[in-house]
Protein backbone atom coordinates (compact mmCIF):
# COMPACT_ATOMS: atom_id res chain seq x y z
CA UNK A 1 0.00 0.00 0.00
CA UNK A 2 1.23 3.46 -0.82
CA UNK A 3 0.80 6.08 1.91
CA UNK A 4 1.03 9.77 1.06
CA UNK A 5 1.14 12.49 3.68
CA UNK A 6 0.54 15.88 2.06
CA UNK A 7 1.42 19.07 3.89
CA UNK A 8 -1.40 21.54 3.53
CA UNK A 9 -0.91 24.63 1.42
CA UNK A 10 -3.64 27.00 2.49
CA UNK A 11 -5.58 24.04 3.84
CA UNK A 12 -5.26 21.05 6.15
CA UNK A 13 -2.71 18.25 5.98
CA UNK A 14 -4.06 15.07 4.38
CA UNK A 15 -3.37 11.35 4.43
CA UNK A 16 -4.03 9.37 1.25
CA UNK A 17 -3.66 5.58 0.96
CA UNK A 18 -3.70 3.56 -2.24
CA UNK A 19 -4.05 -0.16 -1.64
CA UNK A 20 -2.32 -2.78 -3.76
CA UNK A 21 -5.66 -3.51 -5.51
CA UNK A 22 -5.93 0.16 -6.56
CA UNK A 23 -8.68 1.15 -4.13
CA UNK A 24 -8.10 4.32 -2.14
CA UNK A 25 -9.01 6.06 1.07
CA UNK A 26 -8.05 9.52 2.25
CA UNK A 27 -8.81 11.97 5.05
CA UNK A 28 -7.80 15.25 6.57
CA UNK A 29 -5.30 14.60 9.36
CA UNK A 30 -6.99 15.64 12.62
CA UNK A 31 -5.21 18.61 14.20
CA UNK A 32 -5.45 17.12 17.69
CA UNK A 33 -2.85 14.49 16.74
CA UNK A 34 -1.23 15.84 13.61
CA UNK A 35 0.87 13.72 11.28
CA UNK A 36 3.21 12.58 14.07
CA UNK A 37 0.54 10.13 15.24
CA UNK A 38 0.10 8.47 11.84
CA UNK A 39 3.86 8.51 11.21
CA UNK A 40 4.22 6.80 14.59
CA UNK A 41 1.86 4.06 13.43
CA UNK A 42 4.09 3.50 10.42
CA UNK A 43 7.20 3.26 12.62
CA UNK A 44 5.57 0.86 15.11
CA UNK A 45 3.75 -1.36 12.64
CA UNK A 46 6.67 -1.81 10.24
CA UNK A 47 9.21 -2.34 13.02
CA UNK A 48 7.09 -4.95 14.79
CA UNK A 49 5.48 -6.45 11.68
CA UNK A 50 1.94 -5.79 12.90
CA UNK A 51 -0.86 -6.83 10.54
CA UNK A 52 -3.93 -5.51 12.37
CA UNK A 53 -2.84 -2.03 13.42
CA UNK A 54 -3.88 1.19 11.67
CA UNK A 55 -2.11 0.59 8.34
CA UNK A 56 -2.74 -3.13 8.32
CA UNK A 57 -6.47 -2.49 8.64
CA UNK A 58 -6.36 0.18 5.94
CA UNK A 59 -4.51 -2.24 3.66
CA UNK A 60 -7.27 -4.81 4.33
CA UNK A 61 -9.95 -2.37 3.15
CA UNK A 62 -10.94 -0.29 6.17
CA UNK A 63 -11.75 3.32 5.33
CA UNK A 64 -9.93 6.19 7.02
CA UNK A 65 -13.31 7.62 8.03
CA UNK A 66 -13.68 4.65 10.42
CA UNK A 67 -10.77 6.06 12.43
CA UNK A 68 -11.82 9.70 12.20
CA UNK A 69 -15.57 9.53 12.83
CA UNK A 70 -15.48 7.33 15.92
CA UNK A 71 -12.98 6.37 18.60
CA UNK A 72 -11.25 3.29 17.16
CA UNK A 73 -10.39 2.11 20.68
CA UNK A 74 -14.06 1.05 20.94
CA UNK A 75 -13.76 -1.49 18.11
CA UNK A 76 -10.07 -2.35 17.62
CA UNK A 77 -8.87 -5.84 18.45
CA UNK A 78 -5.86 -6.44 20.75
CA UNK A 79 -3.14 -5.87 18.11
CA UNK A 80 -4.72 -2.60 17.00
CA UNK A 81 -4.99 -1.45 20.62
CA UNK A 82 -1.36 -2.40 21.20
CA UNK A 83 -0.28 -0.37 18.16
CA UNK A 84 -2.26 2.61 19.44
CA UNK A 85 -0.67 2.29 22.89
CA UNK A 86 2.87 2.16 21.49
CA UNK A 87 2.23 5.09 19.15
CA UNK A 88 0.89 7.25 21.95
CA UNK A 89 3.93 6.46 24.11
CA UNK A 90 6.28 7.41 21.26
CA UNK A 91 4.26 10.52 20.52
CA UNK A 92 4.56 11.65 24.15
CA UNK A 93 8.33 11.18 23.96
CA UNK A 94 8.61 13.20 20.74
CA UNK A 95 6.50 15.94 22.31
CA UNK A 96 8.80 15.97 25.34
CA UNK A 97 6.06 15.15 27.86
CA UNK A 98 7.33 11.65 28.71
CA UNK A 99 10.83 10.48 29.52
CA UNK A 100 12.25 7.58 27.48
CA UNK A 101 12.90 5.71 30.73
CA UNK A 102 9.14 5.63 31.36
CA UNK A 103 8.31 3.99 28.01
CA UNK A 104 8.07 0.33 29.09
CA UNK A 105 6.09 1.00 32.27
CA UNK A 106 3.86 3.53 30.51
CA UNK A 107 3.01 1.02 27.79
CA UNK A 108 2.46 -1.74 30.37
CA UNK A 109 0.15 0.51 32.39
CA UNK A 110 -1.84 1.51 29.32
CA UNK A 111 -2.15 -2.14 28.29
CA UNK A 112 -3.48 -3.07 31.73
CA UNK A 113 -6.05 -0.30 31.39
CA UNK A 114 -7.15 -1.70 28.02
CA UNK A 115 -7.11 -5.28 29.34
CA UNK A 116 -4.59 -6.45 26.74
CA UNK A 117 -1.24 -8.16 27.16
CA UNK A 118 1.76 -5.87 27.40
CA UNK A 119 4.33 -6.55 24.70
CA UNK A 120 7.70 -8.10 25.41
CA UNK A 121 9.84 -5.65 23.48
CA UNK A 122 13.59 -5.76 23.22
CA UNK A 123 15.65 -2.64 23.75
CA UNK A 124 16.60 -2.89 20.08
CA UNK A 125 12.96 -2.88 18.94
CA UNK A 126 12.17 0.12 21.11
CA UNK A 127 15.18 2.02 19.84
CA UNK A 128 14.36 1.18 16.20
CA UNK A 129 10.80 2.47 16.67
CA UNK A 130 12.13 5.66 18.27
CA UNK A 131 14.72 6.19 15.55
CA UNK A 132 12.17 5.59 12.80
CA UNK A 133 9.59 7.97 14.21
CA UNK A 134 12.25 10.68 14.70
CA UNK A 135 13.48 10.18 11.13
CA UNK A 136 9.94 10.35 9.69
CA UNK A 137 9.08 13.39 11.80
CA UNK A 138 12.22 15.18 10.57
CA UNK A 139 11.33 14.35 6.96
CA UNK A 140 7.80 15.71 7.50
CA UNK A 141 9.01 18.94 9.09
CA UNK A 142 11.42 19.51 6.20
CA UNK A 143 8.57 19.55 3.67
CA UNK A 144 7.27 22.83 2.30
CA UNK A 145 3.50 23.42 2.10
CA UNK A 146 2.05 21.46 -0.80
CA UNK A 147 4.80 18.80 -0.73
CA UNK A 148 4.23 15.14 0.15
CA UNK A 149 5.97 12.36 2.01
CA UNK A 150 5.29 8.99 0.40
CA UNK A 151 5.86 5.67 2.17
CA UNK A 152 5.17 2.05 1.30
CA UNK A 153 3.44 -0.23 3.78
CA UNK A 154 3.71 -3.94 3.28
CA UNK A 155 1.80 -5.97 5.87
CA UNK A 156 4.51 -8.63 5.79
CA UNK A 157 7.32 -6.09 6.28
CA UNK A 158 9.39 -6.72 9.39
CA UNK A 159 12.48 -4.60 9.91
CA UNK A 160 15.76 -6.13 11.12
Amino acid sequence: MQIRFKKGSGGPDTLHCTRDDGTQTWAVIPERFGPIHDLGHYAVETTLGLHHGFYGLLAQGYDLSSFVEEDPRTWLQAEGLLAETLVMALQYEVAGVAAPEAFVEGVASACRGLNIAAPELTDDQIERMRARVRELWARWRALSPGESLTLTFEPELREG
